[in-house]
């Protein structure tokens, strides 16, 4: 019966022991005044000034905002976390109720201002008031996260467009801070997705961290390339385009008595050019290098050009008098829109009759006008096809 006092006592007095071992107000501000009562937040806390402070990154990609291809801007929201040692702040957790962690103000530590080096914006520290507080642990680390929204220069080639992917740098480094007083290091991973939100014209398709030193200064270069999503560009530019491309060697369908070929042509390169005047803001107004849907526009538009040309030609060829003398080049094209084998009953009279040869007959205007209207349109079919095939051929490859 007397186990069961013991048993209370000995538990009486863990409950106190560890209540006493417990963090509170008062343990805390005795640590915050034993830690920083001789720090000198103005020296930067190398243990060895004869070797740079190391300092370890990783970005946190939050989401990209979006992309200029004619300013060649990347705007995107990202964060940076950085952690290094300073000896100076570390102490016993024992001695202050098991407190490993504090969390204190950022004005009250040495701290790096970290920048970015191609930044279309103001050169300044990243941050600004959402970099408050920093971490410390009792091991003498220090970790602080600075988040910002970023806008880098990004070379572009939009020569793919709307297949096109872009690959944009977005170098850091510590302001005022060489290589040999500050070292920015890398994890394995130094990339982290966890709180990033996909973009809707956008997709993130590769991306990678790496450290180096340039000019003197130790830097932390973010790759990343983003793909375009082709579809509302597709429906509104390329599927029209193509459209535009196969109506019109259709005029050379209709006879040319009806008198509306030259009309339909007319109207068919109009429409294409009130089209581009449309779509001209959703192409994007680059020339280095120049957009190859653009080109196959152009050339679509010069396309229909010629063909409105050509029937205004075939119609002026179609009304000539008919005792205008025929040379051999509109005779053999009239006669290629009526060649017609003749079958003849085999006798062995070698005097029969003799076939007549294209050079020996007499088309008139109208099978000349037949015999271009299918060349020139099986011509331009050949060319929009060879075009096109080209186009998606170089984008997609």
């Amino acid at each position: 019966m007397d186990t069961i006092p013991s048993i209370r006592v000995w538990f009486l007095c863990f409950i106190l022991l560890n209540d006493v071992r417990c963090q509170s107000k008062s343990n805390i501000k005795q640590l915050y005044s034993d830690v920083f009562s001789n720090y000198q937040k103005s020296i930067v806390p190398n243990s060895d000034f004869s070797s740079p402070l190391n300092i370890t990154l990783i970005i946190y990609l939050i989401t990209i905002t979006r992309f200029q291809e004619v300013d060649q801007t990347l705007e995107l929201a990202a964060g940076l976390h950085a952690t290094w040692t300073d000896e100076d702040l570390s102490w016993t957790p024992s001695s202050y109720g098991d407190a490993q962690d504090i969390v204190v103000p950022l004005t009250d530590i040495w701290t790096p201002k970290f920048a970015l080096v191609n930044s279309v914006e103001t050169y300044e520290p990243l941050g600004g008031d959402n970099a408050n507080f920093a971490t410390l642990n009792y091991t003498s680390v220090v970790s602080i996260f600075t988040a910002d929204v970023l806008a880098s220069k990004c070379t572009t080639n939009i020569y793919k467009f709307p297949f096109d992917s872009q690959t944009c740098y977005l170098i850091f480094n510590v302001l005022g801070m060489a290589a040999k007083t500050v070292t920015l290091n890398s994890v394995s991973d130094p990339v982290d997705l966890s709180f990033f939100t996909p973009n809707s014209d956008w997709s993130l398709q590769s991306y990678k961290g790496e450290t180096s030193v340039w000019n003197g200064y130790s830097i932390f270069t973010f790759t990343l390339t983003i793909q375009r999503a082709p579809l509302y560009y597709t429906v509104l530019v390329c599927v029209p385009t193509i459209l535009f491309g196969l109506l019109n060697p259709m005029v050379f369908l209709l006879p040319v008595e009806s008198g509306e070929r030259i009309g339909l042509s007319i109207t068919i390169l109009l429409s294409y050019a009130i089209f581009l005047s449309m779509v001209q803001t959703a192409i994007p107004a680059t020339s280095n290098p120049m957009s190859l849907l653009l080109i196959i526009m152009i050339v679509t538009i010069a396309i229909s050009g010629i063909i409105l040309a050509v029937t205004i030609y075939i119609s002026l060829l179609y009304h000539r008098d008919p005792q205008t003398k025929m040379n051999v080049f509109w005779r053999f094209i009239g006669t290629r829109g009526n060649a017609v084998t003749s079958v003849q009953p085999f006798t062995n009279d070698c005097e029969g009759e003799k076939t007549k040869t294209w050079t020996e007959t007499s088309p008139s205007w109208k099978d000349v006008c037949d015999g271009l209207d299918t060349i020139v349109m099986v011509i331009s079919y050949c060319v929009l096809f060879i075009i096109n095939c080209a186009y998606f051929i170089a984008v997609l490859v």
